[in-house]
């Protein structure tokens, strides 16, 4: 009898520490549900990310410096008229995304881009960016996102005409002269024959 007992008492052990789990995993949840709980970003194994975090905050102007091997390019970023855009762009600068990338496309009197971790011109940060609707008009030095992560800057002197199209998230307020520089670096076809290494990205906030 008294082994029948025993076995009884274990069981209720057993099923005590399960509701337990059970009514911990269901707090956890609803923590995470509220808000209560930061999800970090998860990552692919390939340096990229199946979704975003929200790094904007009210009331903030962000602008970035953009850190190249010829100079710094600063940017003023529009938060309110493209928030979408400009909020990859600082998840990604504050994961250090695009330390170590290239401006891995030129194009003479077009654009300079960047932002691609492959190099060729189809790396993507692992998650598909909402596109943004504003009325900014492309200008000469305008930025604009391409695809979450690959951005371009608008040397001076080009066909704005074939821009139309892309969203401006920002504009370069100071190394226009890098700009231009990096737009008559040598190529082969779109590529620099030799590497535009970006540094860094950083963020400015005001």
């Amino acid at each position: 009898m008294s082994f029948i007992k025993d076995i009884v008492k274990g069981n209720k052990e057993i099923l005590f520490l399960t509701l337990g789990l059970l009514v911990m995993s269901i707090v956890a949840v609803a923590l995470m549900n509220n808000g209560n709980v930061n999800i970090k970003p998860i990552t692919t194994g390939e340096g990229l990310y199946s979704r975003y975090e929200i790094v904007i905050e009210e009331g903030i102007d962000y602008q970035v410096v953009i850190k190249t091997i010829y100079g710094d390019i600063e940017i003023d970023l529009y938060e309110k008229e493209s928030p979408n855009a400009v909020n990859s762009l600082l998840f990604l600068a504050k994961e250090g995304f695009y330390d170590d990338l290239t401006f891995h496309k030129v194009i003479k009197d077009f654009v300079i881009q960047a932002g691609d971790h492959q190099g060729d011109g189809n790396g993507n940060p692992g998650y598909v960016l909402e596109r943004d609707e504003n009325d900014l008009a492309m200008e000469e030095y305008s930025m604009s996102m391409v695809n979450g992560s690959q951005f371009f800057l608008v040397p001076s002197g080009s066909d704005l005409s074939q821009l139309s199209e892309y969203v401006v998230m920002g504009r370069v307020i100071s190394g226009f002269s890098v700009v231009d520089t990096i737009e008559k670096v040598a190529v082969e076809g779109y590529t620099p024959l030799n590497d535009v290494t970006i540094s860094s990205v950083l963020i400015v906030e005001k």
